[in-house]
C-alpha cells in the first residue's frame, strides 16, 4: 500500500453535552433505573433540594450536588452504583409479581447498609456550603445580603440572622427591559412554582407574561415579542404577529 495524501485538519475535544430533562430520562431508561411514573418526581426532587439547577433546557450540578455526590460515592459506593439501582428495581418487580419475598431482599441488603451508615456517621466530616453573597445591602444592619432558598425558591436573607431577620424577594433579571416602563424584567414564580416574567417595579407596573420576553417589540402593535421555540410571537394573541427567531 502506498501513501497517497495527507489532510491536515484540526479537531478540538468537546466536553460531553449537559443533560436536559429529556436526555436524562432516556439515560435512566437505558440503565433500567426507575419507571415512567417516577421520572418526573425524581427530577423535581433533586431540583427542589438544589442538587441540580436548570438554565434554559440544560441541567447543571450545583455545589451542593457535587458535595453530596462526593460523600455518597465515598460512603456508599455500592448503593450509588448504577447496576445496584437497576437490580433493585428488578427485584422489586419480582416482589410485586409474588416471585420473591420482600423480607429476603431486606435481609440481604440491610446489614451492609446499617454498617455503612454507622461508619459514615463516625468518619464523614460536616460539609458547609457557603451562601452566595450579593451586592444588595441590608437596610437594617448594612451587611451584604445572601441568597437563601425557601419553599417557593430563592430569596434574600441577612447573614446576621438571627440577630437581624431582614429578608427581601430575590429578583433574577433576564437582561431585558420592561416594554412598559423600562425597568428590568425579572423571573417570578407563582405559589405553585410556575415560572412567569414580570416587571421588577411591580405593583406600580403590571407587565407580566408566561413566556420569556425577547427584548424585541412587535412592529405591528408595539407589544413585547415572546420566545416560543424558534419563533418570536406577539404577547397580544389578537395581534397574531410572529417571525423566526434570529
Amino acid at each position: 500500500m502506498s501513501f497517497k495524501k495527507f489532510d491536515s485538519e484540526q479537531h478540538f475535544t468537546q466536553p460531553p453535552a449537559h443533560y436536559t430533562e429529556a436526555s436524562l430520562v432516556r439515560a435512566l431508561e437505558e440503565q433500567g433505573i426507575g419507571r415512567p411514573s417516577t421520572y418526573a418526581p425524581t427530577i423535581s426532587t433533586i431540583l427542589g433540594r438544589r442538587y441540580i439547577a436548570k438554565e434554559k433546557k440544560n441541567i447543571y450540578m450545583t455545589e451542593t450536588g457535587e458535595a453530596v455526590n462526593k460523600i455518597m460515592k465515598e460512603a456508599f459506593p455500592t448503593i450509588v452504583d448504577v447496576s445496584f439501582t437497576a437490580n433493585l428495581e428488578t427485584l422489586l418487580d419480582k416482589v410485586e409479581e409474588g416471585e420473591v419475598d420482600w423480607k429476603t431482599i431486606i435481609e440481604n441488603f440491610y446489614p451492609d447498609l446499617d454498617e455503612a451508615v454507622r461508619n459514615a456517621e463516625k468518619e464523614l466530616e460536616n460539609v458547609k456550603i457557603e451562601d452566595e453573597k450579593t451586592d444588595v445591602i441590608c437596610d437594617k444592619c448594612g451587611r451584604n445580603m445572601v441568597i437563601k432558598y425557601g419553599p417557593y425558591g430563592k430569596f434574600l436573607g441577612c447573614p446576621g440572622f438571627p440577630e437581624c431577620r431582614n429578608t427581601k424577594p430575590y429578583l433574577e433579571t433576564i437582561g431585558v427591559a420592561c416594554p412598559k416602563c423600562g425597568k428590568d424584567v425579572v423571573i417570578r414564580r407563582t405559589k405553585k412554582g410556575r415560572i412567569y416574567y414580570g416587571c421588577e417595579n411591580n405593583p406600580e407596573c403590571d407587565f407580566m407574561v408566561w413566556q420569556r420576553p425577547s427584548g424585541q417589540i412587535c412592529p405591528k402593535c408595539g407589544n413585547a415579542l415572546l420566545i416560543r421555540g424558534n419563533k418570536l410571537i406577539c404577547a397580544d394573541e389578537k395581534c397574531g404577529y410572529k417571525k423566526d427567531k434570529d
